[in-house]
């Protein structure tokens, strides 16, 4: 509580006209003890609290920040419960959470970036311009980069969708750009030790996101055969499995299982029968995986991925996907047979 407590205390001192030397008379203590109240560095001993609230004519909850304290623990867990509904497709409910949390935390630009997700989650036609103006006051108001970025990011694509290209162009023109002379690649010459490994490690994993977009996005719309879009989607695979687990993370088993069904996709169209069976496995496999793991959540709500329906992985591999035609070549292989089994078998509501 000391940062709140540093806050609050360094306000007060100001709003009377006090220096640090007259508090430290006040309150019988060094002028050195002031000021690491004031940078959070020491807190009072706690006999001293009331005094100083009487001194100031404040409660020791408002010296401590009690209130802004518990006023931002709901505010987070507003967050994960509203990700916690859309990592099981309730969209609707992420929705009227999310509106009930913008509406008790106004300026809680985060809240209303959660918000503008599950609208765009839902049917996001019918929320245009709630999404339009939640999202342009988050974009003028915020200050937090990630924030503002990820907001940023949720409109462009939504512009995309709704034919609004000139107002998504509008948006991109305002990011920032990769350049050679960054943080990121000058910070290796005046950090050591720890503090070096976390950032070259962070920095991987970030361009990392950055190059696989690309990469895969290439790999996608590129007029290419399909086994050159076979390799761009595997080296997007490739990069990822490399850098991610230089910081504990792992792959996204979700994206995973889909890029491995593209790719067995992929496969069929050439021909190529064994290759795509492997990787119709490994999509399986993955969806497997989601199985297990779609009815845990964490305290932050952090196994979320916002589905715009409620039926689970399994499920949307073996209709979406395998009942097409396009994997005909392998329809009658008995791992084929199996895979689809066993994601139909598992099929189930999130």
């Amino acid at each position: 509580m000391s940062i709140y407590f540093s806050e609050k205390f360094k306000q007060l001192r100001r709003a009377n006209d006090l220096t640090q030397e007259q508090v430290a008379d006040i309150f019988h203590v060094s002028p050195q003890s002031v000021s690491r109240w004031e940078t959070g560095a020491n807190y009072p001993d706690i006999e001293i609290l009331p005094h100083i609230a009487i001194f100031f004519k404040v409660t020791v909850d408002e010296l401590l920040g009690t209130q802004r304290i518990a006023g931002e623990e709901k505010a987070k867990d507003y967050r994960r419960d509203i990700r916690n509904l859309l990592n099981v497709g309730n969209a609707g409910g992420a929705i009227d959470m999310a509106r009930r949390a913008v509406k008790e935390y106004p300026v809680n630009y985060d809240l209303q970036c959660h918000l503008v997700q599950a609208l765009c989650t839902d049917n996001a036609d019918s929320h245009k311009d709630e999404i339009i103006a939640v999202g342009e006051n988050i974009m003028e108001y915020c200050t937090d980069q990630n924030t503002v970025g990820w907001t940023k990011f949720l409109l462009i694509r939504q512009y995309v969708k709704w034919g609004m290209k000139g107002q998504a162009k509008k948006i991109v023109a305002s990011m920032p750009t990769e350049a050679y002379y960054t943080q990121d690649l000058t910070l290796k010459y005046v950090l050591e030790g720890e503090e070096w490994l976390r950032n070259q490690e962070n920095s991987m994993v970030r361009f990392t996101i950055i190059l696989m977009g690309i990469v895969d996005d290439y790999g996608q719309r590129a007029d290419l055969d399909a086994l050159r879009k076979v390799e761009y989607t595997k080296a997007a695979m490739q990069i990822e499995s490399l850098v991610y687990p230089l910081c504990g993370e792992e792959p996204d088993r979700i994206n995973r299982a889909f890029l491995h069904i593209r790719i067995a996709a992929l496969y069929c169209g050439a021909g190529k029968a064994e290759e795509a069976l492997a990787h119709v496995e490994k999509a399986a496999q993955d969806a497997m995986h989601h199985v297990s793991q779609m009815y845990q959540t964490t305290q932050e709500g952090n196994n979320y991925y916002p589905w715009d329906t409620k039926r689970n992985l399994c499920w949307i591999l073996w209709e979406d996907h395998l009942a097409k035609a396009e994997f005909d070549l392998i329809r009658g292989d008995g791992r084929f047979a199996g895979c689809f089994a066993l994601l139909k078998e598992n099929s189930r509501e999130l």
